[in-house]
């Protein structure tokens, strides 16, 4: 099995063995196929990877950073990526697990509490940290608005069920992220009080401020 994180890092274990895939052109290029399952024409992917470069330098880039790729999965690379001489894509249907897809798993009248529990508590951290590419950017504001969006509902949704300690928990890893939400402090501020603990909603509200 095929494990991916994108979120906080960018790891990869095969077998539960870490894959060595150092080089950031092949990180992207993996990245990239996993968080866009379809098949990709070379010409596009190479234009969008290395959009500063020729268009033969890029698919140059792009040749070895699949060599490098299809090099680190060994044996499993025909198996996890489908490869012709036009498109390339990666295999949904091998047996893979992608943290993103957690967060990216779609809201329906049946999900419950502890589904968004299991989906926020995939959120490490930003998606690809330290990469900067303008697809990566997009990616990461996609990735972090559905995180937020569960986030905010599993608050709600705590806070309805007077679960004071599951909201305190829950809020303060939403701001522990480095973000400054206000659904989260309006949160704490609704379980403090809940709990009777006025000095203790007064500081959240100080924080947030």
């Amino acid at each position: 099995m095929l494990e991916v994180r994108l979120l906080g890092q960018f790891t990869v274990q095969l077998a539960g063995v870490p894959v060595e895939l150092t080089a950031r052109p092949a990180q992207s290029l993996l990245a990239y196929l996993l968080l866009n399952p379809v098949a990709h024409r070379r010409e596009r992917l190479a234009g969008l990877l290395w959009p500063d470069s020729s268009e033969a330098n890029a698919r140059r880039n792009l040749r070895q950073a699949l060599w490098q790729i299809r090099r680190a999965l060994g044996d499993q690379a025909d198996t996890l990526l489908l490869v012709d001489e036009i498109t390339l894509a990666f295999n949904t249907d091998s047996h893979y697990a992608l943290d993103v897809e957690r967060i990216a798993h779609p809201l329906d009248d049946a999900t419950t509490v502890d589904d968004l529990m299991g989906a926020v508590a995939a959120y490490a951290g930003e998606l690809l940290p330290g990469f900067y590419d303008e697809w990566v950017q997009l990616e990461r504001d996609r990735v972090q608005a559905q995180f937020e969006r569960k986030l905010n509902l599993l608050l709600e949704r705590l806070v309805d069920a007077h679960r004071w300690t599951d909201v305190l928990s829950w809020g303060e890893r939403w701001i522990a992220l480095g973000y400054t939400p206000e659904p989260a402090y309006r949160a704490l501020m609704i379980a403090h009080a809940g709990l009777g603990d006025q000095s203790s909603v007064a500081d959240v509200y100080h924080r947030c401020v």
